[in-house]
């Protein structure tokens, strides 16, 4: 397969799968796909639930609060942007009740939710 086919096939993957997910109430992602000349190979993911949009940098602006949603940071810590870069965004800890008020991270915009 060349990069082209691959790229088309992505494309109509996501179309056949809207039927799926709107019929068991799932979301569907297909990872990476990996190919060589015989073939493809990816894979794919089904999770119950609401369909979840990651954010992009353009969703934030520099003073919006924000939580983080990773396993290691808990749902009650707010956060401040700082900066927006190109990639990631800027954060510090405004939480006066946590040990890392203060404290600044970068992390990418679809790890962020607005509070």
């Amino acid at each position: 397969m060349t990069k082209q086919e691959v790229i088309l096939f992505r494309e109509d993957f996501q179309k056949a799968v809207a039927q799926l997910e709107e019929q068991y109430g799932v979301n569907i992602s297909l990872g990476t796909i990996r190919y060589d000349e015989n073939g493809l190979g990816a894979k794919m993911k089904a999770e119950k639930g609401e369909k979840i949009i990651s954010a992009t940098k353009d969703d934030f602006q520099v003073g919006d609060i924000v939580g983080i949603n990773h396993k290691k940071v808990p749902s009650t810590n707010e956060f401040e942007i700082v900066k927006i870069n190109n990639k990631n965004i800027k954060v510090k800890a405004i939480n006066a009740n946590t040990n890392s008020a203060g404290w600044g991270f970068t992390v990418p915009p679809s790890m962020l939710i607005k509070k």
